[in-house]
């Protein structure tokens, strides 16, 4: 009976980690009840910037102590309402820049799960789907910083791949010396001290467009329409190699920052669903 058992927990754990290899995209059956659980969760538990340490009067009196449970709901709608204003102006803001024939229609989600539970994988899960008129493909922001692409869409729930997933590529602009934009290609190349770190590659420097210096801005590119360019990736943190061909490795440090927000912006590039 021991060994059956040992078997069976052996099958479980390999089924574990066989799941990201031939599904990446996701499994559906575990992912969305842990998703909704989650968001289900962080709706009850109010935002660590509110608590504070109750009274006695308050332990004692359930009328005051109702109230500052109360005064702590509004006080967490006011802080995400805030939130969100911020994040839309930034998005406008880099959206007008790009000089596009049209602006792309914003949906606001909530991020069921920011932190993938696959080793191998970055992603995050949000609680708006194809039923909201999120695509696959379709670009993730917060305010006007990159985050990634949808990756899987389903009616209610959407996977996310980050920037910072190894499978990623992302055709990027950096920005010289001398105000120049230049074309290269990101990727993740690992992580160190529990951070991920990226690369760009293939950027041509000519004479007479300047240097890359350290902390010059990693923007998106135009390649892509359903990524609007000048989206903001991340800052430069090491030139090597600079006289290698005039193609330099730049190593780049994410911009993202997923404790920032529990919220973030879907950029739809289909028409809004219809609802009857």
């Amino acid at each position: 009976m021991r060994l059956r058992k040992r078997h069976a927990w052996g099958a479980v754990l390999i089924a574990l980690f066989a799941l990201p290899v031939l599904k990446p995209s996701g499994v559906p059956l575990l992912e969305e009840p842990t998703g909704a659980f989650f968001g289900w969760f962080s709706e009850l538990t109010p935002s660590p910037q509110v608590f504070s340490t109750p009274s006695h009067a308050a332990d004692d009196d359930p009328r005051i102590r109702e109230l500052e449970l109360e005064n702590r709901r509004h006080w967490n709608e006011h802080m995400r309402a805030r939130d969100l204003l911020l994040q839309r102006a930034e998005v406008l803001e880099v959206l007008k820049r790009g000089e596009l024939d049209r602006l792309p229609r914003g949906v606001l989600a909530r991020v069921l799960r920011a932190h993938d539970p696959v080793p191998t994988r970055r992603s995050i899960l949000l609680d708006r789907g194809t039923a909201d008129g999120v695509r696959v493909g379709d670009t993730v922001v917060m305010g006007g910083t990159y985050l990634g692409r949808v990756r899987t869409a389903r009616a209610s729930t959407s996977l996310v791949q980050l920037l910072t997933d190894p499978r990623s590529r992302l055709e990027v602009f950096v920005r010289t010396s001398k105000g120049k934009l230049l074309r290269g290609y990101a990727r993740r190349v690992g992580s160190r001290d529990g951070a991920d770190n990226m690369e760009v590659e293939f950027v041509q420097l000519k004479s007479g467009l300047g240097v890359i210096p350290e902390g010059s801005p990693v923007f998106t590119a135009n390649f892509d329409e359903r990524v609007p360019a000048h989206l903001l990736v991340g800052l430069v943190s090491e030139v090597r190699d600079p006289d290698r061909d005039r193609m330099p490795v730049l190593a780049v440090r994410p911009a993202m920052d997923l404790d920032r927000s529990t919220d973030v912006i879907v950029l739809l590039t289909a028409p809004a669903p219809s609802r009857r």
